[in-house]
């Protein structure tokens, strides 16, 4: 749900890496149910796809191109093996031609075959699976698979193996019938069910109902398992792969439309959705259209959204707007390109504008927002009527499937005499949007440290299993801890795992692949130490690695791509880094390029492929001392450069971050200049590029950690209460 920074790309290029396997398999399984094969070889009369054949065969490719265009022979022609095929060596042949796998055992004999039948991508693989040692494989069964359909479509392109033509429009295209047969069910059903279109004679075309571009878009598919073009082109393939079956096709189109929506392109992806009732993919797009709503109201293809989609949008509760004046611009502007005076039009799509939660300020400007779409008459109506008498004002309440949660930390007393370490983890259940710009977080009690209060401590998230490691339990020295637990918040039992070769604190941990990786951080006497250690989640067990190049504590780190980054932090002279790592475990430590501010006690996510950091202090310039460091920057692993963004509106020491529903969501932490806690939720949207003020933490922590999981329906019931037997704190909501 990530807005990438940046526009939309111009051209979209969608492939399926699995496609020749799956075309080939189709083949396979037509070939031994004796469909659409036109040829039998050997001595027990084998039936086979000669196009197939002839794509991994100079024998069968000339026995292809001296073949009359005859489609039904009865009996088969028969092709007896050449000299040098043995009936094992040709089976072998026949294998690798639709399975891309060279048989085990008498490879000399299939060798043989191989060259026999003049294969020579077969001779290559057979040699080298002399060369190797047994238990190594050669070439990847799926690679050979592409070279076959790649020379299937060659042979397609010089008219070879093309066994009917097809009438598109005015055009009349050859076509290879196993071709469209093996991705997409409609002509495999044509082709191969007892009707005339079946036995049709090749040389007459047949007619059939699409449009030259689809048959093409069709072909094009079958012999790539790819897609490229501008958006409408993917558009017009997933209609197609609709009305003509194309599974793979459409499955592509599905991705694309699930997980790869941007502001631009998701609301022809609802409409389009909605019309061929694609449920999973109208959830989809539409909560990505309630997330970005402000990025997406902007762009043409907004204007093209139908009416009763925009006002099921703007009922919305989950509309996630900054203030109700940006939902009654929305309006607006599409009333401005779509209205054409339809009163009652208007006034169905304004009266979903939630009137009632505007700010005077904001009132103030409704006649100006609606000027040219709306009666004024109207839209008093429409206004006076949303402030009719409730028992609450309508806030519109934004619910996400996934939470975020708040674990540990430090904190002021109540009486403001002492700091508290904190030993609760509290989830954000609810976002409430009420009057102007008030926002509000609904917190619920989640569960709480088996082993005491915790702070400056690291947490990762594997497989909704959340990783608690190190940090401090107290201030002394000696109070630092190595101690590591499991949390599974489907049952909320807590596991005491294998614990750190040291304590540490103010340090990073990092989940890549089946590990985690904790690296530098304070220890002991050690003000920072550069040791890095693995925990293997499969063993239980913690390993020590590769060092950092230099020892830190206060950094920051996450995985991106397989490798991890590890970004400022404080050396052993007390000073802010402006350093960028690349950290990949085996491999040297490679410095890239700096951020734009030296930082320490900051936040770094990764989202849509980048790195954001923010937050943290920085060395006063010039003077002794620090000073809260406010800048935001973002990271783009492909071109090695910083971006600076719009700066934090206030300071985050020490405090914890997370992606979720589209936003990075900075909180907690204190200003070092004022030395005061912060309790406040930044959220940057990336689509704006602007932060909000999402609410309140349930305390004003510093230290703290958070992460997101999925937690179980029965705490998110309305029902649900906070249980005051889980946590002795009670949260606020400011």
């Amino acid at each position: 749900m990530w807005v990438a920074e940046g526009p939309a790309p111009d051209q979209w290029n969608l492939r399926d890496g699995a496609h020749a396997g799956h075309f080939l398999a189709v083949a396979d399984h037509l070939r031994t149910t004796g469909q659409l094969v036109d040829v039998a070889v050997g001595p027990e009369g084998d039936m086979v796809h000669a196009v197939v054949l002839a794509s991994i065969s100079s024998f069968f490719h000339r026995f292809l191109e001296g073949r009359t265009r005859q489609l039904c022979q009865d009996p088969l022609p028969h092709v007896p093996l050449p000299p040098g095929a043995t009936l094992w060596g040709w089976r072998a042949v026949l294998t690798f031609a639709y399975g891309g796998i060279v048989p085990h055992g008498q490879v000399k004999e299939v060798e043989e075959a191989a060259r026999a039948l003049g294969a020579p991508r077969l001779v290559a693989a057979c040699a080298l699976r002399l060369e190797i040692d047994h238990q190594e494989e050669g070439p990847k069964p799926l690679e050979e698979q592409w070279e076959t359909l790649r020379a299937m479509e060659q042979l397609h392109a010089n008219g070879v193996g093309c066994d009917l033509q097809l009438q598109a429009g005015n055009e009349v295209i050859p076509v290879q019938r196993l071709a469209l047969s093996c991705s997409c069910d409609f002509f495999r059903a044509l082709f191969t069910c007892p009707m005339r279109e079946a036995t049709h004679d090749p040389a007459d075309p047949l007619v059939t109902g699409l449009s030259p571009a689809e048959l093409r878009l069709l072909l094009s598919f079958a012999y790539t398992g790819a897609v490229a073009g501008p958006w409408p082109m993917v558009l017009d393939a997933a209609e197609t792969s609709l009305r003509y079956q194309a599974w793979g096709l459409l499955t592509l189109c599905l991705d694309v439309f699930t997980h790869g929506l941007t502001p631009e392109t998701v609301p022809d992806v609802l409409a389009f959705a909605v019309a061929y009732g694609l449920d999973e993919v109208v959830h989809v797009a539409e909560n990505y259209i309630l997330a970005t709503f402000p990025c997406v109201v902007v762009t043409p293809a907004f204007l093209d959204l139908p009416a009763h989609l925009l006002i099921r949008l703007l009922r919305s509760d989950g509309l996630n707007v900054l203030h109700e004046l940006e939902a009654l611009e929305a309006a607006s502007r599409w009333l401005m390109a779509n209205g054409d005076g339809q009163e009652d039009l208007a006034k169905e799509i304004l009266s979903s504008v939630r009137f009632a939660l505007m700010s005077t300020l904001e009132l103030k400007k409704v006649p100006s927002v609606t000027a040219g779409v709306a009666d004024p008459k109207v839209l008093r109506e429409l206004m006076v009527a949303s402030f009719t008498p409730m028992a609450q004002l309508p806030c519109r309440v934004r619910s996400l499937q996934e939470v975020l949660v708040v674990c540990g930390g430090d904190k002021v007393k109540g009486n403001l005499t002492a700091r508290k370490p904190s030993r609760h983890l509290w989830f954000a259940d609810r976002y409430l949007s009420a009057v102007g710009l008030v926002k509000q977080v609904e917190w619920r009690a989640l569960g709480h440290f088996p082993d005491g209060p915790r702070f400056r401590h690291a947490v990762t998230v594997v497989g909704n299993n959340l990783y608690v490691l190190g940090g401090k339990h107290y201030y002394g020295v000696h109070d630092t801890l190595a101690s590591v637990y499991r949390y599974q918040p489907m049952d909320d039992s807590w596991e005491r795992l294998a614990s750190m070769t040291c304590g540490r604190s103010y340090f990073a941990a990092v989940a890549l692949g089946n590990f985690i990786y904790a690296l530098g951080g304070s220890s002991g006497e050690l003000y920072c130490t550069d040791t890095v250690e693995c925990y293997d989640l499969a063993n239980d067990t913690w390993r020590r690695c590769q060092p950092l190049p230099m020892a830190l504590c206060g950094h920051a780190a996450c995985a991106l791509d397989g490798e991890l980054y590890v970004s400022g932090g404080c050396d052993e002279a007390y000073q802010c880094q402006a350093s960028l790592l690349r950290y990949v475990p085996g491999a040297p430590v490679t410095f890239l390029a700096p951020m734009n501010g030296h930082r320490a006690g900051h936040v770094m996510e990764e989202a849509g492929g980048q790195l954001y950091v923010a937050g943290g202090l920085c060395q006063r310039a010039g003077q002794t001392g620090y000073r809260d460091q406010l800048t935001f920057e973002v990271y783009s692993p492909k071109q090695n450069i910083w971006v600076l963004l719009s700066p934090l509106p206030r300071a985050h020491v020490v405090g914890g971050a997370a992606v979720l529903g589209g936003e990075l969501l900075v909180l907690g932490g204190y200003s070092h200049e004022t030395y005061q806690d912060t309790h406040l939720i930044h959220a940057y949207q990336p689509g704006t590029r602007r932060w909000i003020t999402r609410g309140t933490l349930p305390h004003a922590y510093t230290d703290l950690q958070a992460c997101v999981l999925t937690v179980p329906p029965a705490l998110r019931a309305p029902s649900c209460l906070k249980d005051p037997l889980r946590s002795t704190e009670t949260p606020i909501n400011a």
